[in-house]
């Protein structure tokens, strides 16, 4: 996305920062690159140090610098980005009917990460829990109904920040005919989530996806290793089986400033003998209605 210059009376510290933002987003301050200096800056725009202070400040909190307290400011290197799309799903559910040994090699997190496995500590943590008002309204059942709450986390083992952490619920009675299905130490599972649900004859006909951001709190931002100014995206998954059933509801956190959505919309397609736009008979029509 194009950056905005400041508009209207611009305070000299918005000047300095869309200067140096220019340079970034130009290639000229690569990331790792140092940013200049308090002293560089003050006597190139003639101002005092508080003034590019808080120009570096703007630029922090846009993550595009990194550096403070003591340490020397330098352009931000983008984190590792993570790419989800529709078409994703689809990948995953063809995996489903592939050998065990296929199934063990490329699950989601290679999918959206580009990432072996082998580089990332991931952790699953099962537990039934009472359903809810809320989560009773979803699945159609009873407030108080049994769900089986999975909470996983996968923390990248060079950088030890969280690369992926979400919370699913499903309820008990539709998985309970596989009790490998209720075991932590189970995890993780070839194939994933639709993989599991396969076991117990569910297939899944479609995802219902809606997202929100929220601002996050100091510790949320030092487990993924966010900058300030970041947003999280929090994105709830309904999934829904052939016979319409909501089956499983999944709320999972991505850092805004690495998460890329694909979506693509398919329009119907006019039929073949759809009348055509001519421009000069509409032109002729409005001069004859005028």
């Amino acid at each position: 996305m194009q950056p905005q210059q400041t508009l209207g009376v611009v305070p000299l510290h918005h000047q300095i920062a869309d200067a140096l933002r220019a340079r970034i987003e130009s290639g000229e301050l690569a990331p790792g690159d140092p940013v200049p200096t308090i002293r560089e800056l003050s006597e190139q725009w003639n101002c005092a140090p508080g003034s590019v202070r808080s120009a570096l400040d703007v630029l922090k909190a846009e993550g595009r610098i990194t550096g403070g307290r003591g340490k020397a400011g330098v352009v931000r290197t983008p984190p590792r980005r993570i790419r989800l799309s529709i078409d994703q799903s689809q990948v995953q559910k063809d995996l489903v009917l592939r050998p065990r040994t296929e199934r063990a090699c490329q699950g989601a997190l290679e999918i959206t990460l580009g990432m072996p496995i082998t580089s990332v500590h991931s952790s699953a943590r099962y537990e039934q829990i009472l359903a809810s008002a809320e989560l009773a309204q979803e699945f159609e059942v009873f407030v108080g109904a049994s769900l089986l709450r999975r909470t996983y986390e996968m923390v990248d083992r060079a950088t030890r920040h969280r690369l992926a952490w979400s919370v699913s619920y499903i309820p008990v009675h539709l998985i309970a005919s596989n009790p490998d299905l209720l075991d932590e130490t189970k995890e993780p599972w070839p194939g994933g989530h639709q993989h599991q649900l396969y076991t117990v004859g569910i297939e899944i006909d479609r995802f219902i996806r809606s997202v929100i951001a929220t601002e996050p709190t100091p510790g949320e931002r030092q487990r993924w290793g966010m900058e300030s100014g970041v947003p999280l995206l929090c994105v709830r998954s309904r999934s829904i089986d052939t016979d319409g059933r909501v089956v499983e509801l999944s709320d999972a956190t991505y850092p805004a400033d690495r998460t890329e959505f694909t979506i693509t919309e398919q329009l119907s397609r006019w039929a073949s003998d759809y009348p055509k736009y001519d421009e000069m008979r509409e032109r002729a029509g409005e001069d004859v209605e005028a």
